[in-house]
């Protein structure tokens, strides 16, 4: 029992960009008449991020997160708003459903770093609110396409839920 136990406090050890992120968050709190606007509960753990982005000319300019959940949740939160500030909403979704969604993870745990593989399901949770945000804000700018495709790469994101998951 002790082996495992130990096995655990390892795979739960967080780096210090994690650590400076959930004790320092950036972008907490609330955008009043945001233009897109998400709130999810993770699959795999519960956690709940919420998401509020105001957009201009297709621009984010800003974006704010409120989250209930661990701290690399509160990490993937605060690097993602700050990742995608002046970031044109149409050149995020360029390349195939697979790049951007790997594309989008990726701004957050190239930023990171190692994650424990317990945790890994934490990143995709923030795209995934992303993905709900940004889906409301072109279904009431009139961008059915942008939007469907924005909706349709939600269910992809499940694949990188998976990840950590241990094979017995």
């Amino acid at each position: 029992m002790e082996i495992k136990e130990a096995r655990c406090l390892k795979m739960l050890e967080l780096n210090e960009k994690i650590k400076g992120h959930f004790r320092n968050p950036q972008n907490v709190g609330e955008i009043e008449n945001p233009e897109g606007m998400g709130v999810i509960n993770n699959p795999v753990c519960g956690d709940t991020p919420k998401l509020y982005l105001k957009i201009k000319n297709g621009v984010v300019e800003d974006a704010k997160f409120l989250s209930f959940g661990c701290a690399v949740t509160i990490a993937s939160a605060s690097v993602f708003t700050q990742k995608i500030r002046g970031k044109e909403i149409s050149k995020l979704f360029l390349g195939t459903d697979e790049e951007v969604v790997r594309r989008l993870v990726n701004l957050i745990e190239s930023e990171l770093g190692e994650i424990p593989p317990i945790k890994l399901h934490c990143p995709p949770a923030t795209v995934e609110v992303f993905l709900e945000s940004i889906a409301g804000y072109l279904g009431k700018e009139g961008k059915i396409e942008l939007r469907s495709r924005a909706k349709s790469l939600i269910p992809k994101i499940s694949e990188y839920y998976k990840r950590g998951e241990e094979k017995e």
